[in-house]
């Protein structure tokens, strides 16, 4: 008797379980599950355009709407700031870092991948680890390395930065690219009378190109908004990337709201036509080769 009674409790748990379960997964549930997360991700971003298109003394009170809307913030910023001076050193900065980095980092991953040596295994943990530090750990021998070279307050000083923070990245990516190609294709191209470089150039690379332009879109996107490194290295308009630039206008005394939001909706502009044009390379990026093991 006490066995049917359990049995029974168990099949009404089962379902109760596979109701609730039914409700959960329905399409009410996830679209009001999809909206929060919408709502969370776009709120800061509405918000700082809306600020951005005020006056400083407006952005003071706080309302959910602009109670007058101008451009001259903007303008001011983009202008008379000379804020257009740090949008072209971090184009010159996350572009050259990108360059070196995809440039060591592709063939680097692609040894890491073929290849077997002593202590592979160990040299490519290290290489990873270097990263897993926390940067402000690093900040005071990175100053004082790049105050030896002569480079603070330079955009050299701020590419060997980025390069450290974002080549394990890019070696890890292109290793787990290399990785889900076949070693059969590589034999292939070697039989009908490639080279191991010209197997590499003409058939492997070719096949991981789509994780090519995800580490390079990445690591253009992270060096583009680099903040600690870049503020312990460049104090003047000539090296000054957009985070540096931005910074400018938090005073010690007071914070210029409404130039703050816009010199974040500038640096904010380039990053967003990246992501709307290479959002396809960036999710291969990240389901095909990053999370690859």
């Amino acid at each position: 008797m006490a066995s049917k009674q359990i049995e029974g409790n168990r099949l009404l748990d089962y379902s109760t379980r596979k109701r609730i379960w039914e409700v959960l997964e329905g399409p009410a549930v996830v679209h009001l599950v999809v909206a929060m997360g919408l709502v969370m991700v776009l709120t800061p971003i509405v918000w700082t355009v809306l600020t951005s298109i005020q006056t400083d003394h407006g952005a003071r009170q706080v309302a959910y709407l602009p109670q007058e809307v101008t451009f001259t913030t903007l303008y001011n910023v983009l202008v008379t700031e000379q804020f257009y001076l740090a949008i072209y050193n971090t184009l010159i900065i996350a572009s050259v870092t990108t360059i070196i980095t995809v440039g060591l980092g592709t063939p680097a991953g692609y040894v890491f991948s073929r290849y077997r040596f002593p202590f592979d295994t160990y040299v490519f943990i290290a290489v990873i680890a270097a990263r897993l530090f926390p940067p402000i750990g690093l900040l005071i021998p990175y100053f004082q390395i790049i105050d030896s070279m002569g480079l603070l307050n330079t955009k050299m000083g701020i590419i060997f930065a980025n390069v450290y923070l974002w080549l394990p990245l890019v070696i890890y990516m292109m290793r787990n690219f290399f990785m889900s190609i076949p070693k059969a294709i590589d034999e292939s191209a070697r039989v009908d009378g490639c080279t191991k470089f010209q197997s590499f150039r003409k058939v492997i690379f070719p096949l991981a190109l789509p994780g090519f332009a995800a580490s390079a879109i990445l690591t253009f996107l992270f060096s583009w908004r680099e903040f600690l490194f870049a503020f312990m290295v460049s104090a003047d308009r000539s090296s000054m990337p957009v985070s540096v630039g931005a910074y400018r206008f938090i005073g010690d005394q007071t914070t210029l709201w409404a130039s703050l939001s816009a010199a974040s909706v500038l640096a904010m502009l380039p990053t967003v036509l990246i992501i709307i044009f290479f959002h396809r390379y960036i999710v291969s990026g990240l389901t095909s080769g990053a999370v690859k093991g």
